[in-house]
């Protein structure tokens, strides 16, 4: 990297926050629950895409017609048991996210999150954890928030990340890095063509993040500033 950064995106299950999985056992109830059937290997293609569209993915996978109506029911299971369970059970910050966040800020980076949940969902985990939207003056924690229902495609189109940078001024995609724990997170990265780095959070290998065309693999979030830092720094005479 010649230049400084402007903007770091982060998705949030996996990546900057742990449910435990628990969106995808959800996600796996609401289409098992129809019937339908799919193995671990295309199960994780659709982690990390918008949940609308990866139940009706899925639905068709796994040998069930999937009509507007069986579509509509799933998702609305979907949503009613994944908020019983974020509320009973609330997702948390993974170790050290919130420092590196604030670190990255101080840097004069803006810090965004996209996520392949809806608006309510993703409310009610910022809700959850404490994490607002807005100026680090104000002590909210991230600048922009864009969810997979606010967009014309979810991952893997780079239409979340290109809302977050509208959303916060951000113009060259050459100034961006883009942090997820999926082969849709790295793919969507690099379809925006902003530096795409992967993180070990999630259910993926090293291996498998650099097949998907991971710029860089970190252990986790806490590590991005470090790297960064090293990315920019002036080589040595």
């Amino acid at each position: 990297m010649t230049r400084a950064l402007q903007l770091a995106v982060f998705d949030m299950a996996g990546t900057t926050i742990d449910d435990r999985y628990e969106v995808y056992r959800v996600l796996r109830d609401a289409v098992e629950r129809e019937g339908a059937r799919v193995d671990d290997a295309t199960f994780q293609q659709w982690m990390g895409t918008e949940k609308r569209s990866a139940i009706e993915n899925l639905l068709t996978l796994g040998g069930i017609e999937a009509s507007e109506e069986r579509v509509d029911d799933a998702f609305a299971w979907f949503l009613a048991e994944l908020t019983r369970t974020y509320t009973e059970n609330p997702p948390v910050p993974l170790p050290g996210v919130e420092d590196a966040l604030a670190t990255l800020r101080a840097q004069g980076l803006s810090v965004g999150l996209t996520t392949g949940f809806s608006r309510d969902i993703a409310d009610l985990i910022l809700e959850r954890m404490g994490w607002g939207v807005g100026s680090a003056a104000d002590g909210a924690m991230v600048d922009a928030v864009v969810c997979g229902d606010e967009v014309p495609e979810g991952r893997p189109a780079p239409f979340m990340i290109q809302q977050v940078m509208t959303q916060t001024s951000v113009t060259d995609s050459a100034l961006v890095v883009s942090v997820g724990d999926t082969a849709v997170d790295v793919e969507s990265a690099r379809r925006a063509g902003v530096l795409a780095v992967g993180v070990l959070t999630g259910k993926l290998t090293r291996a498998e993040l650099e097949a998907a065309g991971a710029d860089e693999v970190l252990d986790g979030v806490r590590d991005l500033p470090q790297l960064l830092s090293l990315a920019e720094a002036p080589e040595s005479r």
